[in-house]
């Protein structure tokens, strides 16, 4: 099984336990959908994916990427009130793994559903966009 797979596989499991565990909350499942890169430069803005965040921060996830290429992370989310900050290593860009930080912002809540706008900044000059991300959590 490739480390694709497994991390895949990792990251479903986990959300599915957390979903038959006790009624406590057990976590964050959450969904990424779409980006806005500036400037657009031919990126990917599709990004369809999913996350999982531990109620004590850690979190795993995959997406579609800005290069057309399915990315697998892992990190460690801090929060405050609305705002988090995540980071951690993420795969399948320019390098085969590389440094992670995301920070964003929960927009609002509806029947227990989240919007989260999280900023991407521009980490290597040869990458040459900012990204605006959507994500749904639940």
């Amino acid at each position: 099984m490739s480390c694709v797979a497994r991390c895949l596989f990792i990251v479903l499991a986990a959300a599915a336990g957390s979903l038959a565990a006790a009624p406590a909350k057990a976590g964050t499942l959450g969904a990424h959908v779409v980006s806005h890169h500036f400037p657009n430069t031919g990126y990917n803005n599709i990004n369809p994916g999913l996350y999982y965040r531990m109620d004590e921060g850690a979190v795993a996830g995959f997406y579609r990427n800005s290069l057309r290429r399915t990315s697998v992370y892992v990190g460690y989310t801090w929060q405050y009130k609305q705002f988090d900050v995540t980071v951690g290593a993420v795969t399948n860009y320019l390098r085969a793994v590389q440094p992670l930080l995301v920070p964003s912002v929960k927009l609002f809540t509806y029947e227990g559903y989240s919007t989260r706008l999280a900023f991407i900044p521009q980490v290597e000059k040869r990458i040459g966009s900012h990204v605006l991300h959507l994500m749904v959590e639940h």
